[in-house]
């Protein structure tokens, strides 16, 4: 699905990112895990098209054989519009404040499509109800609704799309213990029923043994160890990913 191999990402001449490979199998959830500034959000943004000016990347990022690295904007908006899906950090930054949710759900989801309103609309509120949320959610503002169900939200346009991959950027760290269980739940239905091959960025231990299947840990730029969970929970050998078990207890 997604084969990472020595990409490298620089920022005026610093290097943020090192000589990392890793590969994304097909149908599993794996995980990228690390602390603050290990390079897990820059190696998303790498792969989506979203670094900033002035950045630099050598490598290579082959997903379904296309070189995401060696490809132009138009591409790679062509390639996030059909074929990848992404949930970021704070769910409220990717919703308009002053715009009705059933415009914002449409443009993530049915427009996407080339879905007609009234198909939207039969389809997403299937979706929803099956998330656990009303269908009056169309006609509020995202300030009306809470983090775990503007998630949620995110979750139900997923689902909608069927996207070949999800990218899921910290999408729990703003939530509470209660709500960050039930956003995993649905994340790994979306996985069962679906099929849905999903990148799961944390830096938390427990949601990584909750959800994922494969595990990439990241230290200061660089990839230092990969391999399934229960391999790596039950025999690390790097020394990093030793102490961030350790740490878990």
């Amino acid at each position: 699905m997604l084969k990472v191999d020595q990409l490298s990402i620089s920022i005026n001449e610093k290097n943020i990112v090192e000589d990392s490979s890793f590969l994304v199998p097909r149908g599993k959830i794996t995980s990228i895990i690390g602390e603050s500034g290990s390079g897990k959000s820059m190696t998303v943004a790498a792969l989506l098209g979203n670094l900033p000016l002035g950045t630099e990347t050598t490598g290579k990022a082959l997903f379904d054989g296309k070189d995401l690295m060696d490809s132009s904007t138009e591409e790679i908006m062509g390639i996030r519009k059909t074929d990848i899906f992404t949930i970021f950090q704070d769910a409220a930054n990717s919703f308009n404040p002053s715009v009705k949710m059933e415009r914002q759900l449409y443009a993530f989801s049915g427009g996407r499509n080339g879905d007609t309103v009234k198909q939207f609309r039969a389809k997403m509120s299937s979706i929803l109800v099956e998330l656990g949320l009303s269908v009056a959610i169309f006609h509020q503002y995202p300030f009306e609704l809470s983090g775990g169900m503007l998630q949620r939200c995110m979750i139900a346009c997923a689902l909608y799309v069927k996207p070949n991959l999800l990218i899921a950027d910290e999408p729990t760290s703003s939530l509470d213990r209660v709500v960050q269980k039930e956003f995993i739940d649905i994340l790994k239905v979306l996985n069962e029923k679906q099929g849905t091959t999903t990148l799961l960025i944390t830096h938390d231990l427990d949601i990584v043994a909750e959800a994922a299947d494969e595990m990439i840990v990241m230290h200061a730029g660089k990839v230092v160890e990969t391999g399934s969970v229960a391999e790596l929970f039950a025999r690390p050998t790097h020394p990093y990913t030793k102490r961030l078990l350790e740490s878990r207890f």
